[in-house]
């Protein structure tokens, strides 16, 4: 158990450390999906393990061994964690638990709130011109997403302009990019070894928008332009609350060089190597959880002969 648990958390640091920089290579697209999915596979994965290795202490408590119908002897026969290993297991897989589930639930009710907001707008179907002077573009996240975009914005950019940020946000609409980043950044807080993934995902979230709309509009520079002018504008206002993909997301100056850059290609070698870690990340987690399994399936064998 403890060789497959100490490959488990290998391959996750591993992923930690490249996955970002693979992610990077990839056309933004593909580099949201594969990395979020791989980043949740990560986090679940370590967290299964951690688990697993920290109940192994807790299931030798008489009370719990007694609740489960298992022999908490033989658990403790087995010793197939050290105590002092799985205490460090529990206190790590615990408060993980605790910030994805805080990140959750803020996560949404800041989502709540923003579909609460847009219902003072009925008549609205899916564009909402807001009454603000600060320029400022987003899609709201729900099942009803919708865009958002405020007077400040209209009146400064040129139509062209408002076409390109449209299009960026209409992307947003499209493929769902909030959810994306909630289920990214979920993972992040379970497992803080990738947050430098979770920031990537927000950065291809938004690379992948700029070139559906770079492919709407037919023209990247004017989508660079449209950016890096909502950028500059919307930096002389305070910081943005509303938990949601905006025209001003990510890495605006790389946004920027990307777009005034060809097409990104896809290289599937990239792909490959992510696709071989999380083979060998789920064959070390099936093999912890097989072995916890026959550790506690041979325990209640225990307690049923006694």
């Amino acid at each position: 158990m403890i060789g497959a648990g100490g490959l488990v958390l290998a391959v996750a640091v591993l992923f930690a450390v490249v996955g970002p920089a693979l992610g990077r290579r990839l056309p933004p697209a593909l580099a949201t999906r594969v990395l979020t999915s791989a980043a949740v596979a990560v986090a679940a994965a370590t967290g299964a393990v951690l688990g697993i290795a920290a109940f192994t202490l807790v299931g030798q408590v008489p009370q719990i061994a007694a609740a489960g119908r298992w022999s908490a002897q033989v658990v403790r026969d087995a010793d197939p964690v050290h105590p002092a290993l799985a205490v460090v297991c529990g206190l790590l897989v615990l408060p993980a638990a605790g910030r994805a589930i805080v990140l959750l639930v803020r996560r949404l009710a800041a989502f709540t709130a923003v579909q609460r907001a847009c219902r003072e707008h009925p008549d609205a179907d899916t564009l909402i011109i807001l009454e603000d002077e600060r320029p400022d573009a987003f899609a709201t996240p729900g099942l009803r997403a919708r865009i958002v975009v405020t007077t400040g914005l209209v009146q400064t950019l040129s139509s062209p302009e408002q076409q390109a940020v449209l299009a960026h946000e209409h992307s947003h609409v499209t493929h769902r990019h909030a959810w994306w980043i909630l289920a990214a950044d979920l993972a992040a807080a379970a497992n803080p070894l990738l947050g430098p993934t979770a920031r990537t995902v927000a950065h291809a979230v938004e690379r992948w928008a700029d070139e559906d709309a770079a492919a709407e509009v037919a023209d990247r520079r004017l989508v660079a332009r449209a950016v890096g002018r909502v950028a500059l504008l919307r930096h002389r206002f305070a910081g943005r609350t509303v938990p949601a993909p905006s025209a001003v997301g990510g890495d605006v100056p790389d946004r920027v060089r990307a777009l005034l850059a060809p097409a990104p290609e896809r290289r599937l070698r990239h792909v490959a190597l992510l696709a071989v870690l999380l083979l060998v990340l789920a064959g070390g987690s099936a093999l912890v959880s097989e072995r916890g399994r026959e550790l506690f399936a041979h325990a209640s064998i225990s307690h049923q002969h006694h």
